[in-house]
Order: C-alpha cells, then structure tokens, then sequence
C-alpha cells in the first residue's frame, strides 16, 4: 500500500517522460531477488566522528564511560555517542518525511537486501555540481547494462565521497556567495524508477537524495509518498560493478526511528 498522494504525485513527476514496463506497486516494494554467493564485499560507509561533514554544525559527541583496557589486557572498553537519526551514512524512512508514514523499524527485513544498480554521473558532476540523475540516465543505463530489475537498490555514483576528508565546506559544494551544491536525484527519475521498475529504494553518496538547490525536496516527497527508503552519504561507490551486486543496510532500528545510522555493504 503507498501513502496518500503517491498516485497523484508520481503521475506528476513522470508525465512527459518516455517508459516502458507495467506500473508497480506493494507496500514498500517487492522482495528481492539476489545471488548465492559472492568473491567481494565492499564498505559503502563512512566512519562516525565528531568531525563528521553533515548538514548543521552539531557535530557526533562522544564520551568515554570506561578506557580501554592496556594493550593485551582484559577489559571493558565504553563510550557514549550523541548524534541525530540521520547522521553519516543513513537510511531515511518514509516517515522522515510524510506523515503516517513507516519508520525504520517498520521496514521488512528483505527489503534492506537488494540489488543494486550503480547509475554514474561522475563525469557530468564535475562540471556542473547542481546535475541529478534523470530518466534518460536510467534510460541510457539500461541500453548497456539491461532492465534494472524489480526490488533493485538505484544508486548515484557522483564522486562527491571523496569529499569528505576536506570536511563540511567540501561535501556541502559550498561557493563563495554561501550557496550549497551537490548532486542528486531529479523527482522525475524516482518516480520513473519507482512506477515502472518496482525499485525498493534510492541512494546517493552526497548529503541528500535531492540536490543541494533544491528548494521542494521533490525527490524526497516521491520515495517517500511510494514507501520506498532512501540512503544517504554512501561512499566507495566506485569500486562496485554497475549491476551484479548485492546490497545489505544494517540500519540502526530505534523506536520511531524517521531514519538511523547504517552500515551498507556490498557484495558480488
């Protein structure tokens, strides 16, 4: 079942667009199918620290409740963190960002294990930070690597994660009047990919599924209206291959979570 709005708003996103395939739908998308085994597993995550870029100043706290132990010695090593639900790598949950909707602990199982179709618009990122994943990308994708499948994660590859080691004015694109740019998802693409290939979610490896110029969130409201999940601050999404992978999100499950911290991998 999709939230309330899903049809009108989806319609809108994707008139005018060419498509093919049967509309979907289904709470939360369908199951995934995936492969058996896999040689390589890759590490889409950024590690939590208290200089991790984000979108405001709070940085994650942390405090040491008991040292660790002496090299070779037993002991029991704790910290306490403070941070938000969507900080570093993080799933967003349809409730995040429409009302009534799924949190995380509302998302089923099988669908934070799917594959993954890497969408690469590195090149053009380069150039013009403001760009977004369109439906003739998608379009363009599946003339070389074929029809992404239902239930299939669809990530950007923008090659904004190798921005995070120079910190927040990095990752946030920031020019010299103060204005943010970065790449992201038009709403037209996710609405494309939600109505005519039955994906599961969306991911990008910058700070939100919706350029930085956006000013409506539009791609934000899409996945969201649909059910679907999205995720934010990927990284190493250069090192897997454009389909043949398989993606697990470990998220954070807290109570009423609207989205949590996660640890995404990719396998093949």
């Amino acid at each position: 079942m999709c939230l309330n709005g899903t049809g009108e708003t989806v319609r809108a996103r994707t008139e005018g667009a060419v498509a093919t395939g049967d509309d979907r739908a289904g709470r939360g998308g369908p199951a995934p199918s995936w492969p058996l085994g896999y040689r390589r597993v890759v590490d889409l995550s950024h590690v939590i620290t208290p200089s991790l870029p984000g979108w405001d100043d709070e940085k994650p706290r942390r405090e040491t409740l008991a040292g660790p132990a002496p090299d070779g010695d037993f002991g029991f090593y704790v910290q306490r963190w403070t941070f938000s639900e969507h900080t570093g790598t993080h799933l967003d949950a349809p409730g995040h960002v429409i009302g009534g909707g799924r949190m995380v602990p509302d998302i089923r199982p099988e669908e934070l294990v799917a594959p993954a179709a890497v969408i690469d618009v590195s090149a053009r990122a380069a150039e013009d930070p403001d760009t977004a994943v369109t439906v003739d990308d998608v379009l363009a994708f599946e003339r070389v690597h074929g029809r992404i499948p239902e239930g299939a994660a669809v990530l950007m590859r923008s090659g904004w994660s190798a921005r995070w080691e120079r910190g927040d004015a990095a990752v946030r694109g920031v020019a010299d009047d103060g204005s943010w740019h970065f790449p992201g998802f038009s709403a037209e693409a996710c609405a494309f990919l939600i109505s005519r290939r039955g994906i599961v979610g969306v991911g990008v490896d910058t700070l939100s599924t919706d350029p930085a110029v956006s000013t409506d969130f539009a791609a934000h409201e899409v996945v969201g209206r649909a059910d679907r999940w999205g995720l934010e601050a990927l990284r190493g999404l250069d090192r897997l291959p454009p389909v043949g992978a398989l993606l697990t999100i470990g998220v954070l499950p807290g109570a009423d979570a609207s989205g949590g911290p996660a640890r995404v991998l990719a396998l093949w």
